[in-house]
């Protein structure tokens, strides 16, 4: 069964409400410390999206595109 899609805006409301309120009551300065390790990390998570997004981007269009028996 489908919800109405109020629900789901209160829901989104909410959540950036959250946020905010989050975001406004957090430090201004932060002092914090990232590792050379992190760059690498980052530039790996990256790789790893685009390399996953090709695979699964062949396997819809094989889905699509494919011959029928």
């Amino acid at each position: 069964m489908l919800k109405p899609k109020h629900h789901s805006l209160v829901g989104v409301a909410s959540s950036a409400l959250l946020g905010i309120v989050l975001l406004l009551s957090s430090p201004s300065r932060l002092f914090g410390y990232a590792d050379p390790g992190t760059g690498a990390f980052l530039y790996q998570a990256a790789y790893a999206a685009f390399i996953g997004g090709a695979f699964y981007f062949r396997k819809f269009l094989n889905r699509i595109f494919r011959k029928r028996q």
